[in-house]
């Protein structure tokens, strides 16, 4: 991955509300945590039966290196709705996180909470990106308890933590975490381990809660109230 900047001038995305703000602001510093590879932001201009403009919010969480590597690919999704697409409906672009929590917070210090993001004027070039699920053909199979995503998630992390010796280079890292996060939960609805502490790691999990367990091709999608985490095995990248 590396950054660049961009060659267009800086364009502004209006939020809806607060709450959008503080949503934003929550994903990137999670994900930024996990795994530092950028956001990316599509703007779809009528999304949904409203036919209103939204903004997908896309963070990688894990995903593989090369041939061999069975890490699978792990995407978090939050969509929020934009006030007005004019000028941006074309936008797909991959910023830097640190950039968008820096903006976030800049918004949030004002009084009232400003509803201007700012697009960040530097580019990802993110392999992950490549990789994108389909937005339609989802069909709903099953739905899986919150607490146990959670169970799934903190066992493998603390796994993790033990399995990885001190100073480990990164290919041991990448060789540990493939044996805890590629093996497949759900039974006949088979989804990478990784989904769990993909959905655990961004907060979309709540003790008592359910996700709905959709798959289309080869991706599965959890959906809960915080967001979407969206999976398959591990590709070449």
């Amino acid at each position: 991955m590396s950054a660049q900047p961009a060659s267009t001038d800086a364009l502004v995305l209006r939020l809806t509300d607060e709450r959008a703000v503080r949503d934003l602001d929550q994903l990137a510093q999670r994900a930024r945590r996990v795994a530092d590879t950028g956001m990316r932001l599509h703007v779809v201009p009528r999304a949904g039966r409203s036919g209103t403009p939204m903004l997908a919010q896309w963070v990688s969480v894990l995903q593989p290196q090369g041939l061999g590597d069975g890490v699978p690919v792990v995407l978090g999704l939050r969509t929020v709705g934009l006030t007005t697409a004019a000028g941006v409906e074309d936008l797909d672009v991959v910023v830097p996180l640190g950039s968008i929590t820096e903006r976030t917070a800049r918004m949030r210090a004002q009084d009232p909470v400003s509803l201007d993001l700012a697009l960040p004027p530097t580019r990802e070039q993110a392999a992950w990106t490549a990789l994108t699920p389909p937005r339609a053909g989802w069909t709903v199979r099953a739905e899986v308890s919150d607490d146990e995503l959670i169970e799934v998630a903190e066992k493998g992390m603390e796994a993790v933590r033990a399995a990885l010796p001190q100073d480990a280079g990164e290919a041991v890292v990448r060789q540990v975490r493939a044996r805890m996060w590629g093996p497949t939960l759900g039974g006949d609805i088979a989804f990478p381990a990784g989904m769990a502490f993909g959905a655990h790691a961004l907060g979309f999990l709540r003790p008592g809660g359910r996700a709905r367990l959709s798959t289309a091709g080869p991706w599965t999608r959890l959906d809960t109230p915080g967001g979407f985490v969206l999976g398959r095995s591990a590709v070449a990248l």
